[in-house]
């Protein structure tokens, strides 16, 4: 059951202000859905709307290209999660990936059976957005290795999407 609080601010979330000491000065209610630079799409929150995630993935997917297995799909979902704030639970960023706008079917494409154990790993847990200090302990070593190129190419291609069109 909604508090009165919850209805009056429409799900939203409420800030309180402190003033020095400690002391409470004001509280700020925000209005769901709270949108970060106006957008109510999540990945162009981060940085990126999902036509530049698809293009990015189009262009590592693929016979001869870094993403060309179904377990590596395991390296975007590391990739994807840190910086575009995919969902955590593979689950979801299966489903998430599978509303993707794609101008073609993926070859291999994403599944969720193939990523599910190699997700929950503790790399996964360090940030992919800084592998220089990415440190792998022993059992994830050969992921870390798998899932290298494939963030630094899906990172490049981002980027490439991200420069001014002239």
């Amino acid at each position: 059951m909604e508090s009165e609080k919850e209805k009056k601010s429409g799900g939203g979330f409420t800030v309180n202000v402190y003033s020095p000491g400690n002391m409470f000065a004001n509280e700020i209610t925000f209005e769901a859905p709270v949108y970060i630079g106006g957008s109510s799409n999540l990945s162009e929150q981060f940085g990126f709307t999902d036509e530049q995630i698809v293009q990015a993935i189009e262009a590592i997917c693929g016979e001869g290209k870094p993403l060309d297995t179904k377990q590596k799909w395991v390296a975007v979902y590391w990739y994807l999660r840190w910086q575009c704030n995919f969902p955590v639970k593979v689950s979801e960023f299966c489903e998430r990936i599978s509303k993707l706008p794609f101008s073609k079917e993926l070859n291999p494409g994403c599944d969720y059976n193939n990523i599910r154990r190699q997700a929950t790993c503790p790399l996964m847990d360090q940030d992919a957005r800084k592998l220089e200090s990415v440190r792998p302990n022993q059992s994830d070593k050969g992921l870390f290795e798998q899932c290298r190129p494939i963030v630094l190419a899906l990172a490049q291609e981002l980027g490439k999407s991200a420069l001014p069109k002239y």
